[in-house]
């Protein structure tokens, strides 16, 4: 009898390991077949003493590190905050801040007004919100931007949007599934709205160091990760490089091939 339950035993666990590591495969990287060249370029600064870039979702991870960036370098950085956001970060990086919703189109197009803004950087979604913000709370960006006569925006989203749907492997898609149809509304609001755009859609997101192996791709079918800070020296370079208007882009890592890879 004690035999006959550890064999049981020894199965379910066989089973269990078999099921996780099937799991863990789906989750592997595609490379890209291609990869995009952006312009190389000495990055200076794309403002002037009488203009901005506006970051929504600047508070935190990527936007915050694209707004730290552009600080550094010399550009003036305006970042869209919510009243109840901890804005510590920028503060701490001495980082000019307008306070608004995005959910709220006319704290939006306030955000804009009596300001010079020479282009736009949204990375706005959340998973957890209600209501969602992926797509209304851009949406909002793309009008007020389109009104306020910016003609510059770029538009973070994700692999699994739009025509990159079959990219994402089943668990993401699947965890994802509330979201991606509003991001993907977002894309067609934004490629709609005659701005000169570009949209950046990230594979598995992951705070950590750096690599520098951050790659940008205009083929649908890649799909892998990256860390942020990877992801967001990508959105800068994006905004540099004028040849990057009216394309999207996946953006992964090129020597990451599970998430949990840190090389």
């Amino acid at each position: 009898m004690k035999k006959l339950i550890w064999n049981t035993l020894l199965c379910v666990l066989l089973l269990c390991v078999l099921f996780v590591a099937g799991i863990a495969w789906t989750l592997r990287a595609t490379p890209p077949a291609s990869t995009y060249d952006l312009a190389s370029m000495a990055p200076a600064p794309i403002t002037d003493d009488s203009s901005s870039i506006l970051i929504f979702g600047a508070t935190r991870n990527t936007g915050l590190m694209v707004a730290r960036l552009l600080k550094a370098r010399g550009d003036r950085v305006t970042a869209f905050v919510r009243p109840t956001s901890d804005v510590a970060e920028l503060i701490r990086s001495d980082i000019d801040r307008v306070i608004g919703d995005a959910m709220d189109l006319e704290s939006v197009r306030a955000a804009f007004t009596g300001r010079n803004i020479a282009a736009v950087v949204t990375t706005i979604g959340c998973i957890s919100c209600e209501p969602p913000s992926d797509y209304q709370g851009n949406a909002n960006v793309i009008k007020a931007a389109r009104e306020a006569g910016v003609r510059r925006l770029v538009l973070v989203t994700t692999i699994g949007a739009g025509d990159s749907a079959d990219a994402m492997p089943a668990l993401s898609a699947r965890v994802l599934s509330r979201t991606l149809p509003l991001k993907t509304r977002a894309e067609e609001a934004l490629r709609a709205s005659g701005l000169d755009y570009t949209i950046v859609r990230p594979g598995g997101l992951r705070s950590g160091r750096r690599t520098g192996n951050g790659l940008l791709t205009e083929d649908r079918a890649a799909f892998g990760f990256i860390f942020r800070e990877d992801l967001s020296e990508l959105l800068v370079a994006v905004l540099d490089d004028p040849d990057t208007i009216g394309k999207t882009f996946a953006a992964v890592d090129a020597n990451r091939r599970f998430p949990w890879d840190n090389e």
